[in-house]
């Protein structure tokens, strides 16, 4: 078994570094996430919720990850620097996993959400979007956010979107402004697939790599689902910090 750490602050390496060397576990640094993760047997993540989305952003065949939050939220995360070394043991010695879908567009990957801005800031985008290849709605908006379950505490969050049960598969259609009174967002099955129609815009994947779009994309469940390690009690956690987030 090998280990990786990807580190975005190593103010608790030496730390991570002395678990894993009394684990028997030989590991590798990164300073920053490389295509190279797929190799691993597990991934440990210091930083935020960001780490770790970039580092997915780098991979498609994921290894478990276990997250030490040394950012702002870290809701993707399964420790604090005060008490990872107990859980993050324990989580190597069980290795219990869960996965996570994530959703693709034109050949990238997203765990949170694609979002689909203008490429003018400040400018309404006219937006048709479907689902299953079928029209369900047109509107004015300054952008429409897909997200996934895990996504919903995200982006989609800000813009007004439902907080979901990160195990419940599905994906939420939030519009970013929309000119019309009373527009709520959509929840759908995640085995749908969205079609978005607009011209002239961007579409960011994690808000971490971006492509100019303009006419038809479709967004759908990746055969590459997120695996981290087991998160105790994830589900209260989740709905007591979200209140909290600032």
């Amino acid at each position: 078994m090998r280990a990786a750490v990807v580190y975005k602050t190593d103010g608790i390496l030496s730390r991570v570094e002395r678990v894993l060397e009394d684990l028997n576990i030989p590991f590798d640094l990164f300073s920053k996430p490389s295509e190279e993760l797929e190799n691993y047997d597990f991934i440990v993540s210091i930083g935020g919720d960001g780490t770790i989305l970039r580092i997915l952003q780098k991979i498609k065949n994921c290894p478990p990850i276990f997250g030490i939050n040394t950012g702002k939220v870290g809701l993707l995360t399964h420790s604090t620097p005060e008490n990872f070394d107990e859980v993050l043991v324990r989580a190597v010695k069980s290795f219990e996993v869960e996965m996570f879908p994530r959703i693709a567009c034109r050949n990238m990957l997203a765990l949170n959400e694609f979002a689909i801005l203008s490429k003018q800031p400040g400018k309404m985008m006219d937006v048709r979007i479907k689902l299953d290849g079928s029209e369900i709605d047109r509107l004015r908006c300054d952008g429409i956010i897909v997200a996934t379950q895990i996504g919903s505490t995200g982006y989609a969050f800000s813009a007004g979107g439902p907080v979901v049960d990160p195990y419940l598969e599905c994906m939420l259609i939030v519009p970013i402004a929309p000119f019309r009174f009373g527009w709520k967002p959509f929840v759908v099955d995640m085995s749908r697939k969205i079609g978005v129609s607009v011209e002239n815009a961007v579409l960011i994947a994690d808000g971490q790599e971006s492509v100019e779009i303009t006419g038809d994309v479709e967004i759908y469940r990746s055969e590459h689902p997120a695996v981290f390690f087991k998160k105790e009690f994830r589900v209260s956690e989740l709905f007591r910090r979200v209140k909290f987030i600032e």
